[in-house]
Formats: structure tokens, C-alpha cells, sequence
């Protein structure tokens, strides 16, 4: 039996084996692994109905649904945390990440601007899967939120990786990022990918080359839990429909592309 991945292109709840899954190439360019920068744009744009907002007293910084249900759930985890957290900037449009690039290169200058904004279509911002916080304070600076690493603000990103966030732009990996160090800035790629990344210290621009490695059937990538044991794998992409053919066993399925080349299927099998 040949299953489509669903139509938002990233999970299939799986309940009996199966032989093949056809992945779509347009599927290369959504989920939540897509890697964005200025070599890979944005080549996907996300429905206004599957965004939400993340914090209720900022009804207007919104995230991709499952993102912004999994923020909210991390905040409600830390002490004061939805009191001592802001919101400064999550999902943006083309035109409104246009707007601060220009905005930010009139004002700052070519240098700053390169360094920290990204320009149109090549900002995470625009998946609804990026977000930049702030300490709670009374002035806050929209570009370099102040978020430091100590506090409210050490708690969430220690407790990040455990809810799906990684801190995207670390100092660290300017030269593999291209971006300078934004401890404001999070992006959501989702368990177990997340705590992988952390452990390996890898950024996202690194942990998608080093998946391409792993064979969900030949030799996969295996993460234990305490509960769910994870299998993860890449698919290269084949033109226009992908037929990856495998038994599956009884299991949740998600499927992200990566925004470059092909897909990563995550297997999550419960522990007997």
C-alpha cells in the first residue's frame, strides 16, 4: 500500500505496515527541518490559518501552530516565565521582513544590517517556525532584544531542546550560519531533533548534512527514550514524486523536507 505524505506535508499517523510512501517534490520545500538561509530561501508560503499566537497579552506574534502550542507549553514550564518572557517578533510576511531589511539598512548601515537582518525570503521569520524573545523590561530593542544568560531567560534555553527549540545563532557559528550571535533568536525543529542538535552541537546548516548519512532501513539514526524510541533517516529527493519503499512497523511517521535536496522521515515507536 503507497501512502501521500498529508497535505501540510509533514505527519502521518502509521497503525499497520506498509510498503511505500510517495513523497511529492513540493513537500522538499515544507516541515518543520526546512533549512532556511541565503543560499536556500523560503520556497513555501504558510497559510494564515495555520498560524497562532503565542502569548495571549501579544495577541499579534504569531507562530506556526504546532510551534507556538509547543512555546507556550515551555513558558508554562519555567517560573514566571509567561510573566518574565516577551514576545518581540515571530511570523513576518515578505513584505513586512522587506520593510525591516530596508528599514534596518537606512537606519544601521550595510554592515549591521548584513550581520543581523536577513534580507526577503531568506528569513526564518517567514516559516512561522522562528521567534525572537526578550526579557520582560520596559524598553526593548526590536533587532537585538536583550536575552541574556542568566535567570528567566537561561531557564528556556536550557529547557528549550526538551520542548523541540534550539537557540538558532550562536556565536560559536557565525562562519557556518552566516548570521552574527542572536541569543534572542529560537527556532522550532521539533523532538527529537532538537535535543540531537544540542547534543551533538551542531548547527542547522550542519545537522542537515549530517543526516544525509543515515538510512531509515539500511542504517538509521537512533535516539532511546524513556518511552519512545526514535529511527530517524534522509530520503534524497527524485524528481517530481519520491516512492520510498520500507516495512514499516507500527509507529508515528513525520516527514519534514529540508529545503535543499530531499526529506527526513522520524520514526517514534513506543517502548513495549
Amino acid at each position: 500500500m503507497a501512502l501521500e505524505n498529508s497535505r501540510k506535508g509533514k505527519r502521518i499517523e502509521q497503525a499497520e505496515k506498509s510498503s511505500s510512501l510517495l513523497l511529492m517534490e513540493h513537500k522538499v520545500y515544507q516541515g518543520t527541518l526546512v533549512l532556511v538561509n541565503r543560499e536556500h530561501p523560503v520556497r513555501y508560503q504558510l497559510p494564515p490559518k495555520d498560524l497562532r499566537p503565542v502569548f495571549p497579552q501579544q495577541p499579534g506574534i504569531l507562530m506556526e501552530k504546532e510551534s507556538a502550542g509547543m512555546l507556550r507549553k515551555l513558558l508554562s514550564h519555567i517560573q514566571n516565565g509567561q510573566e518574565g518572557i516577551v514576545g518581540v517578533s515571530g511570523y513576518r510576511t515578505k513584505a513586512e521582513q522587506a520593510g525591516i531589511f530596508e528599514s534596518s539598512w537606512k537606519e544601521n548601515g550595510r554592515e549591521f544590517t548584513e550581520k543581523y537582518v536577513a534580507a526577503p525570503d531568506c528569513s526564518e521569520h517567514q516559516t512561522g517556525l522562528a521567534i525572537d524573545l526578550a526579557k520582560n523590561c520596559p524598553e526593548i530593542d526590536f533587532i537585538r532584544p536583550a536575552f541574556p544568560y542568566h535567570g528567566v531567560c537561561q531557564e528556556f534555553r536550557e529547557l528549550a531542546a526538551g520542548f523541540g527549540f534550539i537557540e538558532r545563532y550562536a556565536k560559536e557559528k557565525q562562519t557556518v550560519t552566516g548570521i552574527g550571535e542572536e541569543p534572542w533568536h529560537f527556532r522550532y525543529v521539533g523532538r527529537p531533533h532538537a535535543e540531537l542538535m544540542q547534543r551533538e552541537g551542531l548547527a542547522l546548516e550542519e545537522y542537515i548534512g549530517w543526516l544525509k548519512q543515515f538510512d531509515l532501513e539500511r542504517r538509521p539514526l537512533v535516539l532511546q527514550k524513556p518511552e519512545l524510541t526514535y529511527r530517524i533517516g534522509y530520503v534524497r529527493a527524485q524528481g517530481k514524486l519520491t516512492e520510498w519503499k520500507m516495512e514499516l512497523p507500527k509507529s508515528r511517521i513525520e516527514i519534514s523536507g529540508n529545503n535543499v535536496d530531499g526529506f527526513i522521515i522520524t520514526l517514534a515507536l513506543k517502548m513495549e
